[in-house]
C-alpha cells in the first residue's frame, strides 16, 4: 500500500483538521488516560469488544490536542479498518508510522493510540523497537483481550506497561448518557418509581455505550445479539482457531446463562458432556475476552481456593439478557451480576465463600478479610434470616463483627448481639 493511501485512510479516524464530535465524555477513564500522559511507559487499555475503548482514547488524544498539543502530533490506528486487513503485520506496522512521520514530520512528543492492536501479529516487536531507539512518543495500546494486560504483552515489554480495564457503562454512567444524573444528586429520588424504572431498564439491556443510546427496543436486542456472535466468532473463534465451533458456542451459552453460579471443568464435563482439559480451554478463553469474569472460593490455603469451583459472572447483563431469555425470572442473579461489577470497577480483589450457606462478596484489603457482602434484589421478611445466616456464619469465621447486605430502595440495620448488618441501599452506594 502506498504512503499517500495509508494517510488516506488514517486521516478518516484521526483529528487533524478537523473537529470530530465523540459523544458523551467518560470522564473518570479520560481524565485517568490523560493523566498518564507523561508516564513513559505504554498505557494498555483492555476491554471486552464494544464497550468503549476506541472513543475513550480519541477523547485523550481531544484533550490533549486542547492541553496545547499539535494535533499533528497524534496518531490514531484502527486496525480493525477493513482497508489494512491484508496488511497487518509488523512490517506494515513500520510503514504506517513512516508514512505519517513523512507526512507531518513532528517536533516534540508523539501520542499514538494504537487500536486493537491483538490482530497485528508481533506488534509488541514494534512498540519494544521504538521505545529502544529512545522515540520520543507515548503509546496507548488497545484491544479486547486480556493478554495484553499479560501474556503477549508483559514478556514482552516487562516493565514498559501501564494496565487499564475498560467496563460498560456503570449505572451512573448509565443516567449520565440518558442524561438523568440528578437522578443520583437528589436523596429524595433515591427509591423513586423513575430511577427504579431506568435500573430496570439497565437491569435488563445492560451498558454499552451504543445500546443505552438506542432507543428502538428490538434494536437493542438486536445490537446485543450481534455483540455476542462477534466476540465468539471474532474474538474467540479465529483468534484461538477454535476447530469444534459447535462446543464451544453451546460451551459458552451454558457459561453466560448460568450467571452467579459456580463453575469447574468437571461439572462442564458431567452436565455438557465435554472433556475437563477443553471447558476449562474455553474458559480461559472467554475470560480472555472479557465474555465473562470469575471469582475464587476464599482459603488461607491456596490449594483449597483452588480445588473448589469458580464463581461466574457476565460482563453485561445485557449479553446475558440477549441470550438467555430469563430476564423476569432471574431479577436476583442480574443484580449479584451487577454489584460484583461495581466492585470489579472499583478494582477490589473479590472472593466468595460457603459453608452451610454461602456469602457472594468477600472484599480481601491485603491479607485480611475487609468486607463480608450479600447482593439481594429483594430482602422480604422470608430470605431475611437466610441472608443473615450467611453472614453471621462467615462474622464468626473471619472475626468481623460488621457485614453487609446491599439491596434497592432502603438502608436499616440489624443488631445481633455484639454483630451488626448494614442493609445499604445500592442506589447510594455507587
Amino acid at each position: 500500500m502506498e504512503n499517500s493511501k495509508i494517510i488516506e485512510i488514517l486521516s478518516y479516524w484521526n483529528l487533524w483538521d478537523k473537529d470530530r464530535d465523540l459523544g458523551i465524555t467518560r470522564r473518570l477513564y479520560v481524565d485517568e488516560l490523560y493523566r498518564q500522559r507523561n508516564i513513559k511507559e505504554a498505557s494498555v487499555v483492555s476491554g471486552v469488544r464494544r464497550s468503549g475503548k476506541s472513543t475513550i482514547l480519541l477523547q485523550v488524544l481531544k484533550k490533549i490536542i486542547s492541553g496545547g498539543i499539535s494535533e499533528e502530533n497524534t496518531l490514531y490506528v484502527n486496525f480493525e479498518d477493513p482497508a489494512f486487513a491484508p496488511y497487518l503485520n509488523i512490517d506494515f506496522l513500520l510503514k504506517i508510522y513512516d508514512a505519517y512521520l513523512e507526512k507531518f514530520n513532528p517536533q516534540g512528543k508523539i501520542f499514538a493510540v494504537l487500536d486493537e492492536i491483538q490482530t497485528v501479529p508481533q506488534w509488541e516487536k514494534f512498540v519494544r523497537g521504538l521505545y529502544d531507539r529512545g522515540e520520543n512518543i507515548k503509546f496507548y495500546i488497545t484491544g479486547s483481550s486480556s493478554k495484553l494486560l499479560s501474556k503477549e504483552f508483559g514478556s514482552a515489554l516487562t516493565g514498559r506497561i501501564y494496565s487499564n480495564e475498560i467496563f460498560p457503562l456503570s449505572f451512573r454512567e448509565f443516567l449520565e448518557f440518558k442524561n438523568q444524573e440528578k437522578l443520583l444528586n437528589k436523596s429524595a429520588s433515591k427509591n423513586s418509581p423513575e430511577i427504579r424504572n431506568f435500573f430496570r431498564q439497565y437491569m435488563e439491556f445492560g451498558g454499552f455505550p451504543q445500546i443505552t443510546l438506542t432507543k428502538n427496543e428490538k434494536d437493542k436486542k438486536q445490537i446485543l445479539k450481534d455483540y455476542y456472535s462477534a466476540i465468539i466468532e471474532k474474538d474467540i473463534v479465529q483468534r484461538y482457531e477454535v476447530r469444534d465451533i459447535k462446543k464451544l458456542k453451546e460451551f459458552c451459552l451454558n457459561l453466560i446463562v448460568n450467571v452467579g453460579t459456580v463453575f469447574s471443568g468437571y461439572m462442564a464435563e458431567k452436565r455438557q458432556k465435554i472433556s475437563q482439559p477443553t471447558a476449562n480451554k474455553f474458559l480461559e478463553y472467554a475470560e480472555e475476552v472479557f465474555l465473562v469474569q470469575t471469582i475464587d472460593y476464599f482459603s488461607y490455603s491456596f490449594a483449597e481456593q483452588k480445588t473448589n469451583p469458580h464463581k461466574i459472572y457476565a460482563i453485561d447483563s445485557g449479553l446475558y439478557n440477549a441470550v438467555s431469555f430469563k430476564f423476569s425470572e432471574n431479577l436476583g442473579k442480574i443484580f449479584e451480576n451487577l454489584v460484583y461489577l461495581e466492585y470489579r470497577r472499583r478494582q477490589k480483589d473479590i472472593f466468595y465463600w460457603k459453608n452451610k450457606n454461602e456469602v457472594d462478596f468477600l472484599i480481601r484489603k491485603g491479607t485480611k478479610i475487609d468486607k463480608i457482602i450479600n447482593a439481594c434484589w429483594s430482602l422480604t421478611e422470608e430470605n431475611e434470616s437466610k441472608e443473615i445466616s450467611g453472614l453471621l456464619e462467615a462474622m464468626d469465621k473471619f472475626k468481623k463483627n460488621e457485614a453487609e447486605i446491599i439491596t434497592i430502595g432502603y438502608k436499616k440495620e440489624i443488631k445481633i448481639g455484639k454483630k451488626k448488618i448494614k442493609v445499604k441501599n445500592f442506589f447510594e452506594e455507587i
